[in-house]
């Protein structure tokens, strides 16, 4: 699990640095900072007041706001416009917005002589390592421009292909949700009243009644156990995720699951597609838009997929590209790339690779409800005839008792 780490540090000519960087490991930002020929003093996790944490609850990036400050930099920069004058002229969003609040610090660094990329270099938090990059990159090819409004389209189809993942994921979890509060309600409110009734009467209760109010019981009773559980549960999970093993195990699970896991993985083969097309136009080497596509992807499993296609390319044997055996990269992918390697069109390949598997995630999304709907309805109906047969089928003894 990512954490926001504070570190200090030395220039060789003993010139003292600090800043801030995620990672997973204090490991990882030490190899960060020597990277950058800097020596670490100290690195430590950073921990939030209560106030500031209350804070960053209002000031949230918003990705829309990122794109809109790219699209305004990128249009000032092509009019002739300077980055120190466009950064005074830019206002993006609310005014306690993180841009609106970082952009007077942003000013005065460039003004200081500071390049942007390496302003943006200590506000990771605001700034992903790819969107870095490819500013450093555009900075020293000169192409800032070309580079700035990539980097607005590509923030804009991730944002669609985000949305398009979440609005696929809401129904099912909303249907559930509901189910699990009715079932709540019904075990702790309406069953209660159905058990003190049939207790006046002496007479054997149906399996479904008795396993109803079995459940009724053990939830008013023993809440606390399940409340218990459920706080075991979510800690184990984080302890769990928290190990390189466990995360690789969770991760997996995930992509594995049906529909929901053909969806993610759709979705972080566009998003990698788009952001290496970016990378690889700014000027950047594969083998480094890899490495810094590998840190830029949060399932781990993604992960050691990017790794072993950036292995390839250490060996010198990317011709193999097709012959390798990846566990989640489709095969299409991998077909489009190594004809862009042949043919010396990987820009654009990687570009229709990220179209295409955006189709796929729009396509996927939206057929998402139709496919989930059938086994939703067998869950409700499951639930309304447990409780019906549950609550009806000791009535309808009862009736036959009092006729007889």
């Amino acid at each position: 699990m990512s954490t926001q780490f504070a570190y200090r540090a030395v220039t060789p000519e003993g010139k003292p640095t600090e800043g801030e960087y995620v990672a997973e490991h204090e490991d990882q930002v030490s190899a960060y900072l020597t990277d950058r020929n800097l020596i670490p003093v100290s690195i430590e996790e950073k921990k939030d007041s209560f106030s500031f944490s209350f804070m960053k609850m209002f000031t949230k990036l918003n990705v829309e706001d990122l794109i809109m400050f790219t699209n305004n930099l990128s249009t000032m920069y092509r009019a002739g416009i300077p980055i120190l004058r466009s950064l005074s002229i830019i206002k993006i969003g609310k005014p306690q917005s993180l841009f609106n609040l970082a952009l007077p610090k942003m000013y005065a660094d460039v003004q200081a002589g500071k390049s942007l990329s390496d302003y943006m270099k200590d506000h990771r938090n605001v700034f992903s390592e790819v969107f870095i990059s490819s500013i450093a990159a555009g900075e020293e090819s000169g192409k800032l421009d070309d580079i700035l409004d990539q980097l607005a389209k590509m923030l804009e189809k991730e944002m669609e292909i985000n949305r398009l993942i979440k609005s696929g994921l809401r129904y099912p979890l909303i249907v559930l949700t509901i189910i699990g509060l009715a079932f709540t309600v019904v075990m702790t409110y309406v069953v209660p009243k159905f058990i003190d009734f049939y207790a006046s009467f002496d007479s054997e209760l149906p399996l479904p009644t008795q396993i109803m109010i079995g459940t009724s019981n053990f939830i008013t009773n023993y809440w606390w156990v399940i409340i218990g559980l459920i706080g075991l549960i979510i800690y184990t999970f984080k302890y769990i995720s928290g190990k390189p093993n466990g995360k690789l195990a969770i991760d997996l699970a995930i992509l594995k699951m049906p529909v929901f896991g053909e969806l993610i993985i759709k979705g972080n083969v566009a998003r990698f597609a788009l952001m290496f097309q970016i990378l690889f136009k700014s000027g950047l080497p594969i083998i480094k838009s890899l490495d810094i596509l590998t840190t830029s992807v949060t399932n781990s499993m993604i992960q050691k997929e990017i790794n072993k296609l950036a292995e390839l390319f250490r060996r010198g044997s990317e011709h193999q590209l097709l012959q390798t055996e990846f566990i989640f990269f489709p095969y299409l992918a991998k077909q489009m790339i190594s004809i862009g390697l042949e043919s010396g069109s990987l820009e654009k390949m990687l570009l229709e690779v990220g179209e295409h598997y955006s189709k796929e995630v729009q396509y996927t999304s939206r057929n998402l409800t139709a496919i989930l709907e059938p086994i939703l309805t067998v869950i409700i109906s499951g639930f309304v005839l447990l409780m019906a047969l549950a609550i009806f089928m000791p009535m309808w003894n009862l009736i036959k008792v009092f006729n007889s």
